[in-house]
């Protein structure tokens, strides 16, 4: 009876670290506004169209359809926060060449994708959105986390609009929770394996089951959708409220699943119809026709003036 009294005590002992370990953070934020909103991945992006991922007329699209967006910062060798996923542009402008090891007037010197689309600066994003619409923005971990951190937040410090942060790099997270608490962050997590961020096999395990949480206490869990069902997130949300974020559905019948769910969805490849507003669908031919009808007059209001 003893042996059974110890092994149940060691039992709840274990899941009370578990649950420790995946635990938010204790004050949750409200998502109410950011609910009213779907998430175009990297901008509303449409190669087919000329439009590349993470460039202004991307930003521009979104705005213009009623979606937020989702991007990702780094920076250049000069310290400019920069919007590009890759840490290489050798997917983007066809050229072997890291970021920061380019200032940003180098960085300038290359097209998106074979458009006329360029790299664009955090701050002409901000001048973008200006508050229109909400942005969830990843920070990169190429750079010094605390860096990276104080430059973006240099940049956000008169900005109205809403957003919150998010990264793979759990010290991202924790510069955060340290230092700018009040504003929502969220660790972003995918299946990882062993290498993947230079994570160790056991670090890939901790990090892909949500046990790195105790570390920075995060505001919502940004996961890879097609990985998601597992114990870890299913006691996170119903246990504990944490809050979801899904990336990235390419599908109606995934958007679907995960807006049941009560998650963020960030999206591409496809235009959801919007949450408050369904009968607004357009397609993004519209979108397109409507942003240049939208610049022809801007251009000729300017001219009278």
């Amino acid at each position: 009876m003893v042996v059974v009294w110890v092994l149940l005590i060691v039992v709840i002992a274990c899941v009370a670290l578990w649950l420790w370990a995946i635990a938010p953070a204790g004050k949750k934020p409200d998502f109410t506004e950011f609910k009213k909103y779907d998430y175009a991945h990297r901008g509303l992006h449409n190669l087919d169209n000329k439009v590349p991922e993470n460039s202004n007329t991307a930003f521009s699209l979104a705005v213009l359809g009623g979606f937020g967006m989702e991007f990702d910062l780094q920076l250049t060798k000069d310290k400019q926060v920069v919007v590009h996923h890759d840490h290489s542009i050798k997917r983007s402008c066809g050229v072997d060449k890291i970021v920061t090891d380019m200032t940003l007037e180098e960085l300038r010197g290359y097209h998106l994708f074979g458009t006329e689309e360029k790299v664009p600066l955090f701050s002409e994003v901000l001048k973008i959105v200006d508050g229109k619409t909400p942005m969830i923005i990843e920070l990169k971990g190429y750079n010094d986390p605390a860096e990276l951190c104080t430059l973006v937040m240099k940049e956000l410090k008169d900005y109205k609009g809403l957003y919150c942060v998010e990264s793979f790099d759990p010290r991202i997270v924790r510069w955060f929770k340290d230092n700018r608490p009040e504003i929502v962050r969220g660790q972003l997590m995918d299946k990882m394996k062993a290498g993947d961020n230079g994570l160790s096999a056991s670090g890939a395990f901790f990090a892909r089951k949500m046990m790195t949480n105790w570390y920075n206490r995060p505001n919502f869990e940004a996961y890879n959708f097609k990985f998601r069902r597992f114990l870890s997130m299913e006691a996170a949300r119903k246990l504990l409220g944490m809050q979801e974020v899904s990336w990235t559905l390419r599908t109606e019948e995934d958007y679907k699943k995960a807006r049941a769910l009560g998650n963020l969805c960030i999206f591409e490849k496809f235009l959801p119809a919007s949450v408050e507003e369904p009968g607004r669908k357009r397609s993004y031919e519209q979108l397109l026709a409507d942003a240049k009808s939208a610049a022809v007059c801007s251009a000729t209001v300017q001219t009278k003036e």
